[in-house]
């Protein structure tokens, strides 16, 4: 997940320092970004439908 984050543009050295939950919320919201879904209750993507 952290190395997502450097994907996406968050220096290395602040992606390795967000806690867990921080770091959870960039990740959906960046997902997000690029189209995909969040599912709260199961806490993983939802597949993508075509």
């Amino acid at each position: 997940m952290r190395l997502y984050l450097v994907k996406n543009g968050v220096p290395y050295d602040v992606a390795l320092s967000l806690s867990s939950s921080e770091a959870l919320a960039h990740y959906v919201v960046f997902g997000e970004f690029e189209g995909n879904k969040w599912d709260w209750k199961e806490m993983k993507w939802e597949p993508r439908r075509g």
